[in-house]
C-alpha cells in the first residue's frame, strides 16, 4: 500500500537494520537520567467516561419479514439498543449518534459474524504498541466465539462486538492523531490548542470505507521523525541494546506521544528549539539549514512547551525587567547600595516618572515602579531579540553572557531562549543576510522590523529526538516531565481498563 504514513514507518525500519548494523559508530550514547524532578504537580485529570445509551428510534420493525442475511443485520442492530459499553464521552456520543439513526449500517459484522473489515480493525488494534501507544488500551472482546451461531445470545454478542469496536477504533485514531493525554492538563508548563478529530465524521467514514486504510493514514502521524522514533522503539524492543533499554523505550514513547500534540506534518520552514538538547535549529524547505547551542530557563524559571509564529526581530532591544526579578534580584542589592540600579545604567521611573534608583521608596508597592534597561552591549537581552507572541512572554535573544554556552548543562535563563549565534537566526528568519542584521545593530537605534512571512517555532522538550542524520540522540529529563507524562498516560490505560 502506497500510503505515506507506512511508507514512512517502513523506510525507516530499512534504514534501522543499516544503522543496527554501523551501530557502535553512528548510534547515539544514551545519557543517564537526572535525579532532580520538577515541581510536584496536581494529579493528571482523565477524560469523563460514561455507558452508551443507543437508541434506535424509527427503525422499522417490518424489514425483517423481508430479509435474510439482512434479517440477521436488522436483529444485530435492534440488539444494540441493550449494549452497555463504558467510553469517553466524546466517543459515546458519536456512536450513538451513528447507530442511533434509523438508517445506520453495521460497520464490522453482516449478521452471521465478523466482516473482513472487522478482521483489518482488530490486526491494526493489534499493532498499537508498535506506534507508541498500548495495545491494551484498544482490545475488544469477542464472546461471540462462544455463542452458538444463530441463537438469540449470538445477535447480542455481535451486537456487542459492533459498538465495542466502533468505540475502540475511533479512540485508536484520535489517539493517533491528537496523544491519548491532554498536555494542557500535566501543568502551567504546556501550552497547546488541542488538535480535535469530527468523530462522528469518521464513523460515517469507516462505514462508507471498504478498506480502511484511507481513513487511518489520513490522521496517523505523517511526520518522519515520527517514523523515525517507530522504527527506533522497533528496535530497541527487538534487539535489547541501546544502552538503558527500558529507559529509552520510555524516552521514545513519550516522544511518540509529544509529537502528536504538534502540527501532523512541519511546515518546509520552521524553527525547532529542543530544550532537553539545548539546542535551536532553523529548517528551510524540510532541511536543517542551521543550528546552534542554546540557553534555557532554570529549574525555577522553566522555558515552556508550546509552539507559536516568529512575527518580528528587534534590533539594539531595550530590556523592560520584570518585577519577579526586581522583587527576588535586585532589592537585595537595593538595601545595600540605593544608588546600585543608577551605577548599572538602568532606567527607573515611579508611576511614570524618571526618577533616581536611590530616591525610590522601594517599599512602595512595586507596581508603581518600572525599570528598563537601555540598548548597549552589556543589555541582558544582548544586541537583538526575536519575538512570537505568546503568552509565557518568551521570545529568543542574543546575550552578552557568552560563557554559558561552554556549559554542558545550560540552564541560565528566567525561560527565555538564548542563541549562541542569534545573527544567523535573525538573518534566516528575516530571509536575508548577517551582513544586513550587522549593520542594523550598527545603526545604533531600537529597530523592529517585521519578518517577510511568519515562520513557525516550536518551542519543545524531548529527551528522545532523531536529528538530521537520522540517529535517534538521548538526553538528560532535566525539568523531570517524562515521569509526568508516563504517569499520565498510566492514569489513562487505567481508567479505560475499567468497566
Amino acid at each position: 500500500m502506497a500510503l505515506r504514513t507506512l511508507t514512512l514507518f517502513a523506510g525507516a525500519l530499512a534504514s534501522l537494520v543499516l544503522f543496527a548494523a554501523l551501530e557502535g559508530k553512528v548510534r547515539a550514547e544514551p545519557q543517564p537520567a537526572l535525579a532532580e524532578q520538577a515541581s510536584p504537580k496536581n494529579a493528571y485529570a482523565v477524560p469523563v467516561r460514561r455507558a452508551v445509551h443507543i437508541s434506535r428510534q424509527g427503525a422499522s420493525s417490518f424489514s425483517t419479514l423481508f430479509e435474510t442475511v439482512g434479517g440477521n443485520q436488522s436483529r444485530v442492530l435492534r440488539e444494540m439498543g441493550g449494549v452497555s459499553i463504558v467510553m469517553n464521552n466524546d466517543i459515546a456520543d458519536a456512536v450513538e449518534a451513528y447507530y442511533g439513526n434509523p438508517k445506520a449500517k453495521l460497520i464490522w459484522v453482516d449478521g452471521r459474524g465478523p466482516t473482513a473489515k472487522a478482521v483489518q480493525a482488530m490486526n491494526l488494534l493489534k499493532q498499537a504498541d508498535d506506534w507508541g501507544l498500548s495495545a491494551s488500551d484498544y482490545a475488544v472482546a469477542t464472546t461471540f466465539e462462544t455463542v452458538p451461531r444463530g441463537s438469540p445470545e449470538y445477535a447480542k454478542s455481535l451486537a456487542l462486538f459492533e459498538a465495542s469496536l466502533s468505540g475502540k477504533f475511533l479512540m485508536f485514531l484520535q489517539d493517533n492523531y491528537r496523544g491519548r493525554i491532554d498536555p494542557n492538563q500535566l501543568s502551567n508548563y504546556y501550552d497547546f490548542k488541542r488538535k480535535q478529530v469530527d468523530l462522528k465524521a469518521a464513523i460515517d467514514q469507516l462505514s462508507a470505507h471498504p478498506d480502511l486504510m484511507p481513513v487511518v493514514d489520513r490522521l496517523m502521524p505523517s511526520n518522519p521523525k515520527f517514523a523515525q522514533l517507530a522504527a527506533e522503539l522497533h528496535w530497541l524492543r527487538s534487539s535489547g541494546q541501546g544502552g538503558d533499554s527500558a529507559a529509552n523505550i520510555d524516552k521514545v514513547i513519550v516522544a511518540m506521544e509529544e509529537i502528536r500534540w504538534l502540527p501532523q506534518e512541519f511546515p518546509d520552514r520552521y524553527v525547532f528549539i529542543n530544550q532537553p538538547a539545548y539546542m535551536a535549529y532553523y529548517y528551510e524547505q524540510g532541511q536543517l539549514a542551521l543550528s546552534m547551542k542554546a540557553v534555557i530557563g532554570q529549574q525555577d524559571h522553566q522555558t515552556n512547551f508550546f509552539d507559536a509564529s516568529i512575527k518580528t526581530v528587534q534590533f539594539n532591544p531595550d530590556w523592560g525587567v520584570p518585577q519577579s526579578i526586581i522583587r527576588n534580584e535586585m532589592l537585595p542589592h537595593l538595601k545595600r547600595d540605593p544608588a546600585y540600579l543608577d551605577r548599572e545604567g538602568y532606567k527607573v521611573s515611579v508611576k511614570g516618572k524618571a526618577m533616581s534608583s536611590a530616591k525610590v521608596d522601594w517599599a512602595q508597592p512595586l507596581e508603581n515602579i518600572s525599570v528598563v534597561q537601555p540598548p548597549g552591549p552589556d543589555n541582558a537581552l544582548g544586541q537583538l531579540k526575536i519575538l512570537f507572541p505568546n503568552p509565557h512572554d518568551i521570545y529568543m535573544h542574543d546575550t552578552p553572557a557568552r560563557g554559558k554556552f561552554a556549559a554542558q548543562d545550560r540552564m541560565f535563563s528566567h525561560g527565555c531562549v538564548r542563541l549562541e549565534n542569534p545573527r544567523a537566526m535573525a538573518a534566516a528568519v528575516l530571509k536575508t543576510s548577517v551582513e544586513f542584521v550587522a549593520q542594523q545593530i550598527a545603526d545604533g537605534g531600537k529597530k523592529d522590523m517585521q519578518v517577510p512571512e511568519e515562520v513557525p517555532v516550536y518551542v519543545s522538550y524531548f529527551t528522545a529526538w532523531p536529528t538530521a542524520d537520522g540517529v535517534v540522540h538521548y538526553f538528560d529529563d532535566i525539568y523531570g516531565r517524562d515521569a509526568e507524562t508516563l504517569a499520565a498516560i498510566s492514569m489513562t490505560t487505567s481508567s479505560r481498563n475499567q468497566s
